[in-house]
């Protein structure tokens, strides 16, 4: 008995149904795939961003179901919510970097001149507060530097001082008055630049003197009498009328370098005070030569004598960069300026601060 071949019961197509079947999808479909595919796609960048190169692919598995219109909405408005946080913190974090940076320039604008300027607040953003800490350190590293070498500068100076005293014994036992005199006009010239040097290095190792409550009038008085005493008339016009915070040392020192200048090339010395709105000024006029204008902004740098055919004044040339230094270390000024009627005039302007 022979047996009939099995026949398959699988529906056989022709060649060509896959294709006829695929063209038979509605048109509608094709909108929802091309919004399937963006919405993988913005997903899996998303992904990668956020977890890594070789964790996206785990990450978008639930998303390969179909998404309809609402899902996509929703992680439209996601992503978008998201980058507005990022931009939102970003301007956030710029514009406490732009506020910092703006209040360290202030500080350090409004300390230029000061000789040792104050610690910077090591406050704001992280990248602020580094960078205050770095200038601080800086800071503090070139001011010990500076100490250093102004202990060894003083040192040098004050170890001059034995030599020149045995150079003048020495010079006393010289029989030739011509040569003996012109010795000792020599070693009178080292010996002020020996105390010069010496004083210079005292002063900016103290510099930062501290403001103190003071009677400007009384100051002003002592120092005249102190002149007068030493046979030096000088003539006090004004008053202040009022205790005032100063550096009382400093405001003294600046005062005495400014009559002593005045005393060494003119005569007539006066002193003017006032007092202005928002400022007090000290004025030193003298009746000598004056400065050449090419000159006045050289004379304060140190060891700069003003040459105005007086090349037989005693100085050094610290005088005015001393003064112009302390000056500086209040928060003052000091500029110089030749009078109509012949001579100078240095005038020492400080921030008026009641007591």
């Amino acid at each position: 008995m022979t047996k009939k071949p099995a026949t398959s019961t699988s529906p056989v197509h022709p060649v060509g149904t896959s294709e006829a079947l695929a063209g038979a999808v509605p048109n509608s479909a094709a909108p929802g795939r091309r919004s399937h595919s963006l919405a993988l796609i913005g997903a899996r960048a998303i992904a990668v961003a956020s977890f890594g190169q070789n964790a996206h692919a785990a990450t978008l598995a639930p998303l390969a179901c179909p998404l309809d219109d609402g899902l996509l909405w929703v992680l439209c408005v996601s992503v978008l919510v998201g980058f507005m946080l990022l931009s939102v913190f970003l301007w956030i974090e710029a514009t406490d970097h732009r506020a910092g940076a703006a209040r360290l320039a202030r500080a350090m604008e409004r300390h230029s001149g000061n000789a040792r300027m104050p610690e910077l607040a090591e406050s704001g953003p992280r990248s602020i507060a580094r960078l205050a800490r770095a200038i601080n350190t800086v800071r503090c590293r070139q001011a010990e530097r500076e100490a250093e070498h102004l202990d060894v500068q003083a040192a040098y100076a004050h170890d001059l001082r034995t030599p020149l005293t045995r150079m003048g014994l020495r010079c006393e036992m010289l029989e030739d008055d011509a040569l003996r005199e012109a010795m000792e006009r020599d070693l009178a010239q080292m010996r002020e630049l020996v105390e010069a040097s010496v004083a210079s290095a005292r002063m900016q190792r103290n510099v930062a003197e501290p403001l103190q409550r003071i009677d400007a009038d009384g100051l002003l008085g002592n120092l005249m009498r102190d002149y007068r005493e030493a046979g030096r008339a000088i003539v006090l016009d004004g008053r202040i009328g009022q205790p005032v915070v100063a550096c009382p040392l400093a405001l003294r020192r600046v005062l005495a370098n400014l009559i002593d200048n005045a005393l060494r090339y003119g005569s007539d010395v006066r002193i003017c005070a006032r007092v202005d709105a928002k400022s007090l000024v000290l004025a030193v006029q003298d009746s000598g030569p004056g400065i050449r204008a090419a000159q006045m902004d050289a004379v304060f740098a140190p060891w700069v004598r003003a040459q105005q055919g007086q090349k037989d004044k005693p100085g050094s040339g610290l005088g005015l960069a001393i003064a112009q230094r302390l000056a500086r270390s209040m928060h003052g000024d000091l500029q110089l300026e030749n009078r109509r009627g012949g001579g100078l005039e240095a005038r020492l302007t400080l921030p008026l601060v009641v007591a």
